[in-house]
């Protein structure tokens, strides 16, 4: 290889992979101290590994800054994880930590699967709360995947009345952006690692 043909070549491997995550929609209404969110994501990778890195729950820092900490403990049933986090977001001029406790429950389907959570008071930030993440095959097929979100959640803080639901739309869809993009790029190693030939696949 030439020395000329070095500095491309280091160029081409700093740039950042190609990807076709997209989010479709945000939505949430707010109704007092309860809020309710709901979100479309598509994604280019199978939904059996789109749903294999959604349930890789210790991942999910890779990917979203937000999360300050998070650990996991097994729980008799071997679908569900009692999970531990710790976020800090920041809405305008409103910024808060939050600490959540949730059962996960994941379950493959033929194609894909779902993520139930449901928040333990008791160890929350939050009085109450539950969310359903399905992922399934797109109905064109193209992209390969659709992930749909829908999270209920009552703070036990006070959340600013100025803080709406646009607001809080526009920071979801951008966190949604980032973790849209690490999930589809977890699923795309995770099928590399079970299939090492694609590697070197013409």
């Amino acid at each position: 290889m030439s020395q000329r043909a070095w500095p491309a070549l280091a160029l081409m491997c700093l740039m950042p992979q190609a990807h076709a995550a997209r989010v479709v929609s945000v939505r949430v209404r707010r109704s007092g101290a309860h809020f309710l969110l709901r979100m479309r994501i598509t994604l280019d990778a199978a939904p059996a590994a789109v749903f294999q890195a959604l349930e890789d729950y210790a991942a999910l820092p890779r990917y979203e800054p937000d999360v300050r900490s998070l650990r996991t403990e097994p729980m008799r049933e071997r679908d569900r994880v009692r999970l531990f986090m710790t976020l800090h977001a920041c809405v305008l001029f409103f910024c808060k930590t939050m600490r959540q406790e949730q059962i996960m429950t994941a379950t493959a389907t033929g194609n894909g699967g779902v993520v139930r959570s449901e928040l333990v008071p008791q160890g929350s930030d939050f009085r109450q709360g539950h969310g359903l993440w399905r992922v399934a095959p797109c109905a064109s097929g193209d992209p390969a995947s659709c992930l749909s979100v829908r999270i209920e959640v009552v703070p036990s803080f006070w959340v600013p009345p100025v803080i709406g639901p646009w607001l809080i739309r526009e920071k979801l869809r951008e966190q949604a952006h980032r973790a849209s993009i690490g999930l589809e790029q977890l699923a795309r190693r995770q099928v590399l690692r079970a299939n090492p030939r694609e590697r070197t696949a013409p």
